[in-house]
């Protein structure tokens, strides 16, 4: 990454010039090099910040229009500026993926979300789901119990699992992730009755959780297109971790 490298190169000459000129010793002109180092950074990260903002605006823009294509063409610009900061392609990898998989592009998104950020939670349920429909259940654990670490707090993204636990004859491995569920969120009404169903290995409720549920496509085709600027909550302002709304 191109920021690192020129904050590297900036820490190295100004602590090389301290020196050379004899204003500080080597070991004075350490802090002058962190300095200027953490200076150079901070510049570079805002500039590139303020060239990607304007293009997940756009894509916004786009989703609400109903123009899907010219949303992810946007986003797909962002790209050429991951060579600036390292947390951009990760983050725009989780626009798109997340917007390939509400197209029903499972393919093109399944690429995408695996080299996605790992949250918000959603990222790597999705992920998970894609794996689920590929019958590819190494993956569809590890995609969720990533989902479930970040979103510890967050009963849908338990249920998802325990769905797909079960989908796949998993009963015993259901119960548990419910179980694991309820610890973290206690006295959780639809996890709890979901939790008996489960130990009966009977399908679980899931039309408490209305639209947020029908988005991964698991009970039908859902819906055809995301609301306009769903899924792009992951805003590449690296203030804060990005949050579900």
């Amino acid at each position: 990454m191109l920021t690192p490298l020129l904050g590297l190169l900036a820490a190295l000459l100004v602590s090389g010039l301290l020196t050379a000129t004899k204003l500080l010793s080597l070991a004075g002109s350490i802090l002058p090099g962190i300095l200027a180092f953490v200076g150079v950074v901070l510049l570079l990260l805002r500039r590139t910040s303020q060239r990607i903002e304007p293009l997940v605006k756009e894509a916004e823009r786009h989703i609400a229009g109903g123009r899907a294509e010219l949303a992810l063409q946007t986003l797909d610009r962002g790209l050429y500026w991951g060579r600036w900061h390292p947390l951009i392609p990760a983050q725009l990898r989780s626009m798109i993926g997340t917007l390939q998989f509400d197209l029903g592009r499972l393919e093109e998104a399944e690429k995408n979300l695996a080299a996605a950020i790992r949250w918000p939670w959603i990222t790597k349920a999705l992920l998970g789901v894609v794996y689920f429909k590929r019958r590819d259940e190494p993956k569809m654990v590890k995609a969720f119990e990533t989902a479930v670490n970040v979103g510890k707090k967050e009963p849908l993204a338990w249920t998802l699992y325990a769905y797909c636990m079960l989908a796949r004859s998993k009963k015993d491995e259901a119960v548990k992730i419910l179980e694991r569920a309820l610890k973290e969120n206690p006295g959780d009404g639809r996890l709890e009755a979901n939790l008996e169903l489960a130990k009966t290995g009977k399908k679980l409720k899931t039309a408490p959780y209305g639209d947020k549920w029908s988005r991964f496509r698991l009970d039908g085709e859902g819906p055809p297109l995301p609301k306009a600027a769903r899924g792009f909550t992951v805003r590449p302002g690296f203030r804060q971790r990005a949050r579900r709304r």
